[in-house]
């Protein structure tokens, strides 16, 4: 009897974590699904970067997006000043590989509100990201943070803020944080400031964190984008 309860007692174990398995899979089906009615769009905000090694003053921004992963940033002038990769403040280019194992990871609270958290493995062994960790709305599939962990840019978080268009499930503000002493940033992107602006008012330490911030005014969504911006 003592061994039948103990085979027992496995099988339920087993039969729960294939349970969460599947819930995981199937709410980020759910996020997936709801972005994916987002072909393309052109976002239209203001950009407010607190980095202490780039000066680069707060603007106004054209953001443009293609599924499933293309993705750039604009300033009013032309320039595009955030590097692709690690950076890229769209969800939709997070979650449109499929090189990756959904794993569910309990649930935590957040902005005062039960929500499921979700951790995605990557698959293949030379990914520079490590683990990402989503926190999620059950009853709205939206995401409303993410945790990446990379091999080479340390941990970055993304938290996402809903309003006008949270239907479509864009948000309305995205604000990206990083290790300034971690992340790597690609020199090209420095370059474009070498020369061109004065150097940035020596900051006190602080958190050791930089941050840039997206506040969205519009978005045109579906209505086509211009030739040859990717």
């Amino acid at each position: 009897m003592r061994v039948i309860r103990k085979l027992a007692l496995i099988f339920l174990i087993i039969s729960n974590n294939n349970l969460h398995a599947q819930d995981a899979v199937g709410l980020l089906s759910d996020v997936k699904a709801k972005l994916q009615k987002v072909k393309e769009y052109v976002g239209e905000g203001n950009l407010v970067t607190d980095v202490s090694f780039i000066n680069i003053p707060d603007s106004k921004v054209k953001v443009y997006f293609r599924q499933p992963d293309q993705f750039r940033i604009i300033k009013a002038d032309g320039i595009s000043i955030l590097p692709k990769g690690g950076m890229s403040v769209s969800l939709n280019s997070l979650l449109s590989g499929k090189d990756f194992v959904a794993v569910a990871g309990g649930y935590t609270t957040y902005n005062k509100k039960k929500m499921a958290v979700v951790k995605l493995l990557p698959v293949a062994e030379n990914s520079d990201v490590v683990l990402t960790t989503l926190v999620v709305d059950e009853s709205t599939a939206l995401v409303h943070k993410t945790t990446t962990t990379t091999k080479d840019n340390g941990t970055y978080e993304t938290f996402l803020e809903y309003g006008r268009y949270v239907s479509w499930g864009l948000p309305d503000r995205v604000l990206f944080v990083f290790n300034t002493n971690a992340y790597k940033l690609p020199k090209a992107v420095t370059m474009e400031y070498e020369g061109s602006k004065k150097a940035a008012a020596k900051k006190p330490a602080g958190d050791g964190k930089g941050r840039v911030s997206v506040t969205y005014d519009r978005y045109l969504i579906n209505k086509g984008l211009p030739k040859g911006i990717f």
